[in-house]
């Protein structure tokens, strides 16, 4: 009896597998994490050995971890070719070509006594959704997108309902739009439930995938990293190496990024002037993807020793290597050797609502995405999602407050230290659900 285990990284939305057989004492995994020890851990446990690893494509969101484990437990991470099976143990997976998210796209079909039983479908078959067509461009979206269309309605057809399916894609994943979270669901579900399935029509479904939210710009050089081959890591991480407040000053100085990794109210009562605000609680790693470019010197500050390691952690799995350390004893360090920080007033929803009733002057920015903005938001508000605030700060009155929302705060944070590194002065972070706009029964606009 094969036995799968999860290994989640909710900060990008994903979820990679180990599965063992228990008798034979062999173990594979799918799509693992640049950082191995939690497969290692985990087939320590079991009493079992990684003998194989496989990619269900080439990644754009993540550093694939198989070189790593080929290097830490002699993993065998040999590809296998669609209509080819690979047998570990009792176990038979035969690798289906599942075009759609990528051209290339695999998912491994689980067979155990001349049975399918589960379905390994990586971003093929998400929960409530597919994963997007649009990673190689928009001149091949479209044809992507029929590709998904045939995957799920010809490729996938033969397949039993009561087959479990376990997605890479998830939840918060930029690589799709409006699934559902958990790791694991049945194709029979899916066929029920999930509107990919559920729309055959040829136009309406690809108006639906095309449909995407914008993602991170570090996805950009993403798969080129996976077929280069990132360094390799080891086993045991390097702690970040701490620095005092003048040391992390000379590399300010020098065009290094301070991320914060605190939470947004923490940071606005008093942080590192143009320091990024990008909390751990949220899609960490997206995020300074998305607005630090790959390469440039990253210092951490604001957290404990643990928060440093886990953001550290999470920024080399998407290859980000570049964190030459952290700010040693925070915020008080930085106040202690004669520096100063800056601070953001923090309010709720209803301090927005009153302060605009009130019409002293002010700026409402809504930093949501596109399809958030276009469901409704605050009369007046200017829309600027969050990686466009760089680039479009100058049209926001300096001689005026700015009140920053988002659907619940996070996302405001980020943009607040956008704001300030632009130049603005008076800025107040609103934290809070969106949704408290609703509660307050107030007017929406809605384009």
């Amino acid at each position: 009896m094969f036995t799968v285990e999860a290994v989640p990284a909710p900060e990008l939305g994903n979820a990679s597998f180990l599965v063992a057989d228990r008798e034979r004492g062999v173990a594979l995994v799918i799509d693992p994490l640049r950082d191995v020890s939690p497969y290692l851990r985990i087939a320590d446990r079991l009493g079992v050995k990684v003998t194989n690893a496989l990619d269900t494509h080439l990644h754009n969101d993540f550093v694939s971890g198989r070189r790593e484990l080929e290097a830490a437990a002699g993993t065998d991470i040999a590809d296998l070719a669609p209509g080819h099976d690979l047998k570990v143990g009792e176990i038979t997976l035969q690798a289906l070509h599942t075009p759609g998210h990528t051209p290339d796209h695999l998912s491994y079909l689980l067979i155990e006594r001349g049975r399918p039983r589960a379905l390994f479908s990586g971003g093929a078959v998400m929960i409530g959704a597919i994963a997007r067509t649009d990673l190689f461009g928009p001149h091949l979206a479209v044809q992507l997108a029929l590709e998904a269309l045939r995957t799920l309605q010809v490729r996938l057809r033969g397949l039993p309902d009561d087959i479990a399916v376990f997605p890479t894609h998830g939840s918060g994943s930029f690589c799709g739009t409006g699934g559902h979270s958990g790791h694991e669901t049945t194709l029979g579900h899916e066929r029920a439930t999930n509107p990919f399935f559920q729309t055959t029509e040829v136009m309406q479904f690809l108006a639906r995938a095309l449909n995407q939210q914008r993602y991170p710009a570090y996805y950009r050089d993403m798969a080129a990293i996976n077929l280069a081959g990132a360094k390799l890591l080891g086993l045991d991480l390097p702690a970040p190496t701490k620095l005092s407040a003048a040391a992390v000053a000379a590399l300010i100085a020098e065009g290094a990024a301070v991320v914060d990794v605190r939470v947004g109210r923490d940071y606005d009562k008093g942080h590192i002037p143009g320091s990024y605000s990008v909390g751990l609680d949220g899609p960490f790693s997206a995020w300074v993807g998305w607005l630090i470019p790959r390469g440039r010197t990253i210092v951490l500050a604001g957290g404990t020793d643990a928060q440093h390691r886990e953001s550290q952690r999470q920024l080399y799995r998407i290859g980000f290597d570049s964190v030459a350390g952290v700010l040693d004893g925070g915020m008080d360090a930085w106040q202690v050797s004669g520096r100063e920080l800056s601070t953001f007033e923090t309010v709720d929803v209803e301090d927005m609502a009153a302060w605009i009733l009130s019409a002293e002057p002010m700026t409402v920015v809504d930093t949501r995405d596109e399809h958030e903005w276009s469901g409704g938001h605050v009369p007046g508000a200017v829309h600027m999602y969050v990686p466009d605030v760089p680039y479009r700060a100058g049209e926001i009155p300096p001689e005026a407050p700015v009140a920053v929302h988002c659907a619940s705060g996070y996302r405001a944070g980020i943009a607040a230290s956008l704001l300030e590194q632009a130049g603005l002065k008076r800025i107040i972070h609103v934290n809070g659900p969106y949704s408290d706009w609703d509660r307050l029964h107030l007017a929406e606009t809605v384009p």
